[in-house]
């Protein structure tokens, strides 16, 4: 199966989700919207380069741990 690019946006919007929640840890605080707006900005082409590079896209796990977009993984199988 083809990986989409629905499967890309969901590991994009939960390492979005991860990074916010340990800056506000961080901070102490909630880093609030402008926080997503300065990550898609600053991390956005990082992300979909690690995606492409990564394994992640083709393994059935994708939903658990894609997020980690490794180059390789014991946990690998095929989607």
């Amino acid at each position: 199966m083809t990986p989409s690019l629905s499967n890309y946006m969901q590991l994009q919007v939960k390492k979005i989700e991860i990074d916010k929640w340990c800056e506000g840890c961080r901070i102490e605080a909630d880093p609030g919207p402008m926080y997503i707006m300065d990550w898609i900005e600053h991390n956005g082409q990082w992300f979909r380069s690690a995606y492409e590079r990564s394994i992640c896209k083709a393994c059935r796990h994708w939903r658990h741990c894609g997020h980690h977009l490794r180059p390789s993984c014991t946990l690998f199988e095929n989607d």
